[in-house]
């Protein structure tokens, strides 16, 4: 009767938190505590999924593997330890252990089993191993593969494995499935770009601010004292490039504002990048032209956890700007040399 009465808390807790009611949350939480202890891996499991929901992911992943560890039998205690850890970016090891579990578990569902392979194919792509990937995915039961997620995860892969038409059928058909996911439309414009389709590229692209625009942050104008200071922060790592790539940018003026506008994005530029080179980028019949650099504060804000980040996140910035827009393919982040 105790566990069953547990099980109904912790059920309930788990909906709310589905729901986005982290009070009837909270209070599942402190209920089932009282009644399982802190230690009872259900009870693990939704103070894991609470603190994920209050975006404290260290305490989320800390409470999520320990539920894990306890070789629990319900599969969606692996699957949600495995993609916190995704979304965390770290410790992946632990999450593809816990997705693997998930396959070796007796009595797990298709729909769980095809949950781990899904992450499993994303976390071998963090690790450069499109091959292992895309045989994951192929291993996904059928009516999963009309799924915009199966559909917009393999067409990620495949840009990853440089087969381009066929990523954007996948995620064209994943657009057309969930055309709500910016992330899609993102990735299925950057397709549409490696296959010359400029206008449909520009078109998802400006897809992308539209649909951004609904989760925004707010942030204060952007002040004249913030602007001089990520203005010189930027000119400071200017002298860490290369002179033959310094070159290209030094006499471009830098400005700063909150976001892309529409109009900058219909030209080429990437509606989620830090830095953006304003201007004609480089084509097969005509040199690039620089008209200015403009650095997006609010996508900065979002990013850094402390003011020491900003200097990485501009280079970052700078160097996928100049790979785009003068086609400096091989320039590396780490050293600032072409291959």
């Amino acid at each position: 009767m105790k566990q069953q009465s547990l099980d109904a808390i912790v059920d309930r807790g788990l909906a709310a938190v589905d729901d986005d009611d982290l009070k009837t949350a909270e209070d599942a939480l402190e209920e089932a505590a009282r009644l399982g202890g802190e230690n009872h891996v259900r009870v693990l499991h939704l103070a894991g999924m609470v603190a994920w929901a209050q975006g404290r992911l260290d305490q989320a992943a800390g409470y999520l593997m320990q539920a894990a560890d306890g070789a629990p039998e319900d599969p969606q205690i692996y699957l949600d330890c495995a993609e916190c850890l995704l979304s965390h970016g770290e410790d992946l090891d632990e999450a593809e252990a816990a997705a693997r579990a998930v396959l070796r578990l007796e009595g797990a569902d298709t729909d769980s089993i095809d949950q781990a392979r899904l992450l499993l194919a994303q976390i071998r792509l963090s690790d450069d191993d499109t091959d292992e990937a895309l045989e994951l995915l192929e291993g996904i039961s059928a009516e999963r593969k009309n799924d915009a997620a199966y559909l917009s995860i393999h067409g990620f892969v495949l840009m990853n494995s440089n087969r381009p038409k066929e990523a954007a059928e996948s995620l064209g058909r994943a657009v057309a499935v969930d055309p709500e996911d910016p992330d899609v439309h993102y990735w299925y414009g950057q397709a549409l770009e490696v296959l010359g389709d400029v206008a449909g590229a520009r078109a998802e692209m400006l897809k992308v601010l539209e649909l951004d625009a609904r989760d925004l942050e707010d942030h204060e104008p952007v002040s004249e004292e913030l602007a001089e200071d990520l203005r010189g922060q930027f000119e400071a790592l200017l002298e860490d490039i290369p002179d033959q790539v310094l070159k290209l940018v030094a006499s471009a003026p830098i400005t700063v504002q909150d976001r892309p506008t529409a109009a900058q994005v219909e030209a080429g530029a990437d509606p989620r990048g830090i830095v953006t080179f304003v201007g004609r980028a480089r084509t097969d019949d005509a040199e690039a032209r620089l008209d200015s650099i403009v650095l997006m504060r609010d996508f900065l804000l979002d990013e850094i956890e402390g003011d020491d980040d900003i200097p990485e996140l501009l280079m970052i910035g700078l160097v996928d700007e100049l790979r785009r827009f003068f086609r400096l393919e091989g320039l590396e982040v780490a050293t600032g040399t072409e291959d």
